[in-house]
């Protein structure tokens, strides 16, 4: 009885928590640090944008992506409340594994079927389309104030839509993890329970080394999604204007 208490203790103190304590406020600026090096990464390497056009993409991305990370969070939480005997990091695992991988292609349709309905409902498609915040004649004054030769008014309705695109994807995420909530579990265990024995270094991994690899696959296809293909004469036309 001893031996399986002094056990049960191990357990509880080597478990994994995604939240509280010193050690998990540093993962996470480890995190959003990893994230920052990525979208250098592909401002450097990837298509020409003036970097005022760069930053307003990039931010759509970081509020999404910040957003889902605050929703994974509580749905790991939720899920090992749930489900017995299941690991809140296994759980944050599969959601990010999710998102990054399926969600990438069901963020896609959906951002093509939000631009169908903005078509049905008669909005100016113009106001939507991704990357593009130029500030021409049919912004007033009142309508977007200019921030580095583009309009923020196109920007911010960008912005609502890309909200209700990423929910809309968190929402079939959720599904598919409940549907086949068994499997997500034993895959989970098999591949991030070795670290039970060292819960920080799980959360290292879980936090840190699992979301730079997925992320890192997630923003540079999502950047491709968010991006406008602007030629260099655009450019060009931008910088001598």
């Amino acid at each position: 009885n001893h031996t399986i208490s002094c056990l049960g203790q191990l357990a509880i103190m080597g478990e994994c928590k995604l939240l509280g304590g010193a050690f998990a406020i540093a993962v996470q600026l480890v995190l959003f640090v990893t994230t920052l090096a990525v979208m250098y990464g592909r401002k450097r390497c990837g298509p020409e944008r003036s970097w005022p056009v760069f930053l307003l993409d990039s931010s759509k991305q970081y509020m999404g992506a910040g957003y889902i990370h605050l929703l994974n969070l509580a749905l790991a939480e939720k899920l090992k409340s749930m489900y017995s005997n299941s690991d809140p990091c296994n759980w944050y695992a599969v959601n990010l594994a999710l998102d990054c991988t399926l969600g990438v292609f069901f963020t896609w349709q959906f951002l093509g079927l939000s631009h169908v309905i903005l078509k049905m409902l008669k909005f100016k498609l113009s106001d939507f389309e991704v990357g593009r915040y130029d500030r021409s004649e049919r912004y007033s004054q009142e309508d977007g104030q200019k921030a580095g030769g583009v309009a923020v008014a196109p920007y911010f309705k960008q912005l609502m839509v890309w909200f209700c695109v990423v929910t809309a994807m968190k929402l079939c995420m959720l599904a598919i993890m409940m549907g086949l909530e068994g499997d997500w579990q034993a895959l989970s265990s098999f591949l991030l329970d070795w670290l039970n024995p060292y819960p920080k270094a799980k959360l290292v991994a879980v936090m840190c080394v699992v979301p730079a690899i997925f992320n890192g696959l997630q923003f540079w296809l999502q950047d491709m999604f968010l991006a406008a293909k602007t030629t260099s004469s655009q450019l060009s036309a931008q910088r001598g204007g």
